[in-house]
């Protein structure tokens, strides 16, 4: 099992989160490796002097990250703010104030912080504790000297080795946390999204529904400045027809058919929603009343020659079109009623046109 393995293992307890767990593996091999450097820098005069205290420091963060596969992750994370604690106050007389291990406090607020789940009240006092703490190892230790003295070159270097362990365990705690709760707000906006959609989407046809059409067009009539709007009302002509015959299955396929008819036809000119039924809203922005007429009459022939092959079925069908361009002096609600008259006149003459 690789070493990526090994950390990523989840943990046994139910109902726990594995990414804090993980975390807390990232910081023990993290602190082992600086303490193994710090050690080695050091020398071996200060090994033979605490030769003990090491092995029982060292076997203990093992034996720690071992305990991560089978606590929970409060317990973890207590375990390890303890261990750095107690761990810091040993070996700070033994390396010397110099060599920056007070740094490792700002990994246990950070494990406090983001590595705990609980009241924001607890996290606040635990932190308290922690500043209540590295005040008073200032006050004990503020200026001890190593235990075996060393070069001023050997300081520098057990000083690079602890910060830049602060250093890059801040980085990877800050770059875990942040990366999840940015995907948590992806995840929440693309649900909302998504619960948009279907709140203004028409189901079986995949077209905006009468909700989302009514608000468009007060959008439009909202930012016009001044530039035509006008609204037309479709109606599939003799629709009941095609459901006596061939079953409401098949009038759905004709429902889906048409609609695709209509988005390809006004993908660029018109926004298309299903009013109700067999009734169809389109909105046709800058464009008056005469430009409107045109490209209903395309699309009401291209409907016309559409055969709609189904269940061995061929199936055509017209629809009849009312248009009204909208007025500056009325709503958008008086443009959609006079589009539904115009629409219910052309279905009185005849049916198959549009009546502007």
């Amino acid at each position: 099992m690789g070493i990526i393995s090994l950390i990523n293992k989840d943990v046994k307890a139910e109902n726990e989160t594995k990414k804090v767990i993980v975390a807390l593996r990232v910081m023990y091999i993290t602190v082992l490796i600086a303490f193994a450097i710090d050690i080695l820098l050091a020398g071996s005069d200060t090994l033979r002097s605490c030769a003990m205290t090491v092995f029982i420091y060292a076997s203990a963060m093992v034996i720690l990250f071992i305990f991560t596969y089978f606590c929970k992750t409060r317990t973890a994370s207590v375990l390890f703010m303890l261990f750095l604690y107690f761990w810091i106050i040993k070996f700070i007389p033994i390396f010397g104030w110099s060599a920056g291990l007070q740094n490792y406090f700002i990994i246990i607020l950070m494990i406090c912080f983001f590595g705990t789940y609980g009241k924001p009240v607890y996290k606040f006092i635990t932190s308290g504790f922690v500043l209540v703490i590295r005040i008073i190892i200032i006050m004990l230790f503020g200026k001890v000297e190593s235990l075996v003295a060393h070069s001023l070159l050997t300081d520098k270097l057990i000083q690079i080795t602890n910060i830049s362990a602060v250093f890059l365990a801040i980085i990877y705690i800050s770059y875990v946390f942040s990366k999840t709760e940015k995907e948590g707000e992806e995840k929440l906006m693309k649900y909302n999204d998504q619960l948009k959609r279907e709140a203004n989407t028409d189901r079986l046809t995949g077209l905006f529904n009468r909700r989302r059409a009514v608000e468009y067009l007060q959008e439009m009539i909202d930012e016009q400045n001044g530039n035509p709007i006008s609204v037309a009302m479709g109606d599939i002509d003799f629709f009941k027809k095609v459901n006596d015959s061939y079953g409401h299955d098949i009038g759905d396929v004709v429902l889906k058919e048409v609609a695709a008819m209509m988005t390809r036809m006004c993908a660029h000119d018109a926004f298309v929603a299903r009013w109700g039924g067999e009734e169809f809203l389109i909105i046709y922005k800058d464009h008056n009343g005469d430009q409107a007429y045109i490209k209903l009459e395309e699309l009401r022939r291209a409907i016309q020659h559409m055969v709609i092959n189904t269940c061995g079925h061929e199936i055509k069908i017209t629809m009849t079109f009312g248009l009204s361009e909208y007025d500056f002096e009325k709503d958008g609600e008086t443009a959609i009623k006079e589009a539904d008259e115009r629409l219910y006149q052309g279905k009185a003459n005849g049916r198959n046109q549009v009546v502007y």
